[in-house]
């Protein structure tokens, strides 16, 4: 059994060698992520477009409660240390959504819908063709851990997938990042963009944890008003209202301190 104090070590050490980056964006120095239109215009991006295929810019969400277990290739041993941290950012998805992420139990009825695979570097394309069925040409030359999911006719995500090169992500430093973007994407903000910032969104800005901004993105998508399948721009009117709600009762401005109060943030600070 890993204990706490090892498990906080080894995260803190990934994260300074991460946070050593030259081009590292922060909350404080990006204020216009709290000015409404902004926050509307990160939401449109991230989550009503694909960064691999067109979208009609339908919401995308979960309906059923989220079931996840850990599936191990190639003979891998199983590893405490990575189960800790997905349970930890899975729990924290759910505290942020109020949807339902639970471990699967092998007595509960029915199978996971969310697989989290944990492969040999070896082994990753393998897995990508037999798990995923991604279309992306060399997905495991372009990517350094990859998540898809699927979805009904009525927009609503029923299963996804989540799949780790372990020792790659451990060589290059981006468990973390990997844990954190992949597990956040799959609950309907599938995009990546360049200019949305502060987010995990945005791969140029060095960013591993969820931000301020990234809360109020799920706080959106997981409100009770938005509906998946909700079409563009029908959904624009909604959005607007669940943005003027979020402002009005303090979230907008407290999102920043929030977001770092459960989640990986304790295991780091």
């Amino acid at each position: 059994m890993i204990s706490a104090r090892t498990i906080k070590s080894i995260i803190l050490s990934v994260f300074i060698l991460l946070s050593s980056s030259s081009y590292a964006l922060t909350e404080d120095s990006l204020k216009q992520w709290q000015d409404t239109a902004y926050i509307q215009s990160a939401f449109n991006e991230i989550a009503l477009k694909n960064e691999y295929r067109s979208t009609q810019k339908r919401v995308l969400k979960w309906k059923e409660p989220i079931r996840y277990e850990f599936v191990y290739h190639s003979d891998m041993k199983k590893n405490p240390l990575i189960e800790r941290l997905f349970d930890a950012h899975l729990l924290h998805l759910q505290s942020i959504t109020g949807h339902s992420i639970q471990p699967h139990k092998s007595h509960n009825k029915g199978k996971a819908n969310l697989s989290i695979h944990l492969t040999p570097d070896a082994s990753y394309s393998k897995v990508i063709k037999s798990v995923a069925g991604s279309q992306v040409k060399y997905m495991a030359q372009k990517s350094h851990c990859m998540a898809s999911f699927n979805k009904n006719k009525n927009n609503a995500i029923i299963e996804a997938q989540v799949i780790l090169p372990v020792d790659h992500v451990f060589s290059r430093g981006l468990l973390i990042t990997c844990i954190v973007e992949e597990t956040t994407q799959i609950l309907g903000l599938p995009n990546d963009s360049d200019w949305v910032n502060p987010s995990i969104a945005n791969d140029a800005s060095k960013i591993e944890l969820l931000t301020g901004l990234d809360y109020l993105l799920l706080k959106i998508l997981y409100d009770k008003s938005l509906q998946a399948g909700a079409p563009f721009p029908q959904n624009q009117k909604t959005i607007q209202r669940v943005i003027k709600k979020l402002e009005s009762n303090g979230e907008i401005k407290h999102a920043s301190k929030t977001i770092k109060q459960t989640g990986l943030f304790p295991l780091i600070n």
